[in-house]
């Protein structure tokens, strides 16, 4: 697969093998914005890269047979703490979204990781 499949376009299918080199690639890059670029930039770079993980969440989901509508809720989370960060510095609630949205997307992270894809074509593809 290329990089538009996995990181662009979420019609389709990826597989647990694809999913798992893609999602160390999309987390390396995150560590690396996460903890060697200082500032804002590092904040906006990391939330476009939800663009991208929500795709290929969406992919992985597709594959095991099921909507990506579910994902709502930890780009939703991931949305509200970067709100939070950029522009409320003193919001009392960014330790209980920033907690909520980790668990929220990890919990995705395990889905996509255990979740055995269909062995035949499905209603999103081969």
């Amino acid at each position: 697969m290329n990089f538009d499949t996995l990181f662009v376009n979420p019609a389709g299918r990826t597989s647990r093998a694809e999913f798992i080199g893609a999602l160390v690639t999309l987390l390396a890059a995150l560590a690396f914005y996460y903890f060697l670029v200082p500032g804002r930039n590092s904040q906006w770079v990391q939330l476009v890269l939800l663009f991208p993980a929500v795709v290929l969440h969406a992919r992985r989901l597709h594959d095991m047979g099921r909507a990506a509508w579910p994902l709502l809720v930890p780009a939703a989370l991931i949305v509200a703490m970067a709100w939070l960060y950029l522009f409320v510095p003193g919001a009392e609630a960014k330790g209980i979204v920033r907690v909520t949205a980790i668990i929220v997307s990890a919990g995705f992270i395990v889905w996509g990781l255990i979740g055995k894809g269909e062995a035949a074509a499905n209603r999103f593809g081969k």
